[in-house]
């Protein structure tokens, strides 16, 4: 099956849910590849054979542009799936693009930082020579498993300045075992894609999420930070005590409650909220974002997603117009916890009222922050 939709001339989004990986990707291939494409986007089920699904779309695509990850959900133009492949092209008549793979994650640093902005931006001045911080943009696709997104966003995010950088941490259905993004035809691990965008289309950055403090405070105090563990909450055993703050029975504690109860934290007088991905047999817990001893959060509790959703668009509607489209990586738990309250269909209307495409991520990265529980996009119009 394939089905496609034609946001305008300027962009063009698909998906397939063909099981057979060279199927799926010629059709992703057929729909939005064509002689006047800039780059693509693809975001697609992990259980697809990466190997011949790389070499498919190494010949779909041919010389194109393209980049793309592993995820724990795709945002389909017909709104969530767990069993395709999804993606987006942009017109050379109204975007041009460079393109980076960053390797090595744990090595990357404020210096490299400088030499990847720095040399993109003289690249891209070169083919679009009126880019400047209005009218460009940076995309980035990272490996959720090297843990290395507060560390990649913070360096390269201070270095684009008044350019807003939007990214998502690849996934694995929650697995937590590979977590590959798409650069020059292979899947790479432990690596990032980077791109720098510039358009004459109106766009907008937005970052959102529907969760709202609670008075129920907790301290971290016993963690490790380079894990991502949290493994005392006030003294006793993470999971144990962070059922009893949530007010659940220890016993019935899961990755999908914690997915409707995070944390918030404050830092320089702003909320973030902060996500667990994992619960280890030791009682420990494992954080989607960074994490350390001495912090004190608050137990948030959801709102209205659907609400939440539909307020988002109207502003998106305010500011720049209908969408032709809104490129959006999406925590996964966002979409856990749609489906745990069946509000698929008043979700899905949304995201395709809107031309929502993108993926259900481990982490979103908004300039020079990570964080997790949000809806981060970035929405175009004529």
């Amino acid at each position: 099956m394939r089905s496609a939709i034609a946001a305008s001339t300027a962009i063009k989004s698909s998906y397939s849910t063909a099981p057979d990986p060279q199927q799926a990707a010629a059709e992703l291939a057929l729909a939005l590849c064509d002689v006047d494409t800039e780059f693509s986007l693809f975001f697609c089920n992990p259980d697809y054979p990466r190997p011949a699904l790389a070499d498919a779309l190494a010949q779909g695509f041919g010389a194109s542009m393209l980049a793309g990850c592993t995820t724990s959900g795709e945002i389909t133009p017909a709104g969530y799936r767990e069993d395709s492949i999804t993606g987006v092209s942009f017109s050379k008549r109204h975007f041009t693009a460079v393109c980076r793979k960053i390797s090595k994650l744990s090595e990357f640093g404020l210096q490299q930082a400088r030499d990847l902005v720095l040399s993109s931006l003289w690249e891209l001045r070169e083919k679009a020579p009126q880019s400047n911080p209005g009218n460009t943009f940076a995309l980035m696709l990272i490996d959720s498993i090297s843990e290395a997104e507060e560390l990649i966003a913070a360096s390269i995010g201070s270095e684009l300045g008044n350019i807003d950088l939007i990214g998502g941490s690849a996934g694995d259905n929650f697995r937590i075992e590979s977590t590959p993004v798409y650069h020059a035809g292979e899947f790479v691990e432990d690596a990032a894609v980077f791109l720098l965008v510039h358009t004459d289309l109106k766009f907008q950055h937005y970052i959102s999420h529907h969760f709202v403090t609670s008075d129920t405070r907790g301290v971290i105090t016993a963690a490790s930070p380079s894990k991502r563990l949290v493994h005392e909450i006030n003294g006793a055993s993470a999971a144990a005590e962070y059922a009893r703050l949530c007010g659940i029975p220890p016993e019935q504690i899961d990755v999908d409650s914690l997915s409707a109860h995070p944390i918030i934290i404050t830092v320089g007088g702003k909320e973030y909220v902060r996500g667990f991905s994992q619960i280890l047999e030791d009682g420990s817990i494992r954080c989607a974002c960074a994490i350390d001893e001495g912090i004190v959060f608050r137990v948030a509790r959801p709102s209205d997603i659907v609400e939440s959703l539909a307020r988002l668009f109207s502003t998106i509607q305010a500011d720049i117009g209908p969408p032709d489209l809104v490129l959006a990586f999406e925590c996964a738990a966002r979409k856990v916890e749609v489906q745990q309250n069946s509000l698929q269909v008043p979700v899905n209307a949304l995201l395709c009222a809107n031309k929502v495409v993108g993926f259900c991520s481990m982490g979103e990265q908004s300039n020079t922050v990570n964080m997790n529980n949000s809806f981060n996009c970035i929405a175009f119009s004529r």
